[in-house]
């Protein structure tokens, strides 16, 4: 799954540029506030610093208003760096999470694990959406299982370990059965031709997933500062707080991921001429491919 994740985000990646997030700024305001907060205040005298000796405070204000730009320039290139950074790793991220581990015994054993449990997510799912009575709590909740299930493939084989891989199977699988299609080699010169509006839906989307991939690389990277903290229950504390933000912020990709997939299948509803004119290898039968 992790090469039709990174061919469905790429046609719109140059965009990923401009993906700025407000958790970049957290996670430096977080490390400064916690290093303020455990050094112990001290008068600064600049008067009689030397000059290859002096304290960062005095080199700041010695130049004046010119020091001061030059140090808010390298704050905001240290925040716009950092920025960059998060997005280049993004795409690393979305294949982590759609489960492109390494092949490793231990890993497997999870993978196999999580499958069986997303096996039986998938028939609660199924059970419920088949309400018993015409109650509107039943009905809507049947409605929201019969969504939710639009999220899993059909049949036991395509099952995979994570909710973000079985969304981009059961997209593909959809758009093999409807338009005798590979997803992954169609959607590059589809995005191409679609219509401005659709396309600006997609850009949005896929901007959605960079900037949750990024606040899922900070909420980790925020485990840094823990050291700063003074006592070994507060970094426990702030250790699992990071935690449970990266966890969050992982739903929170699957959430985009899963909307993302459903504007995907909807450019190629949309698109009535994309089973003749994409220059794209179609699948020999809908039911051969998907076994």
């Amino acid at each position: 799954m992790g090469d039709l994740a990174k061919g469905l985000v790429e046609p719109l990646a140059r965009r990923w540029s401009s993906a700025m997030s407000g958790a970049v700024v957290c996670f430096w305001l977080v490390g400064i506030v916690f290093y303020l907060a455990g050094t112990r205040p001290r008068r600064i005298d600049c008067s009689g610093d030397d000059a290859t000796e002096a304290h960062p405070v005095c080199l700041i204000t010695r130049h004046g208003g010119f020091g001061i730009g030059v140090t808010t320039t390298v704050a905001l290139g240290v925040v716009v760096v950092s920025a960059l950074l998060t997005v280049w790793c993004a795409p690393g991220v979305l294949n982590l999470l759609s489960g492109v581990w390494p092949d490793v015994p231990l890993l497997r054993w999870w993978a196999w694990r999580r499958i069986a449990a997303h096996r039986r997510e998938r028939g609660k799912l199924v059970a419920a959406m088949q309400p018993t009575t015409n109650d509107v709590l039943q009905v809507r909740r049947a409605a929201a299982a019969s969504a939710a299930r639009r999220h899993y493939p059909k049949g036991s084989a395509t099952l995979q370990p994570t909710r973000i891989a079985n969304a981009l199977a059961a997209a593909e699988q959809r758009v093999a059965e409807r338009h005798g299609l590979d997803m992954e080699l169609c959607w590059r010169p589809l995005v191409e031709v679609v219509d401005p509006a659709v396309r600006t839906r997609l850009e949005s989307a896929s901007s959605l997933i960079v900037t949750r991939a990024q606040a899922v690389l900070f909420a980790a990277a925020l485990l840094a500062w823990t050291w700063l903290l003074p006592a070994w229950w507060t970094q426990v504390i702030y250790a699992l707080c990071c935690l449970l933000l990266a966890g969050l912020a992982c739903r929170g990709v699957a959430a985009a991921v899963e909307a993302y997939c459903d504007a995907a299948e909807d450019t190629f509803l949309l698109h009535p001429s994309s089973d003749q004119s994409l220059p794209c290898p179609g699948l020999p039968a809908p039911d051969h491919h998907l076994g």
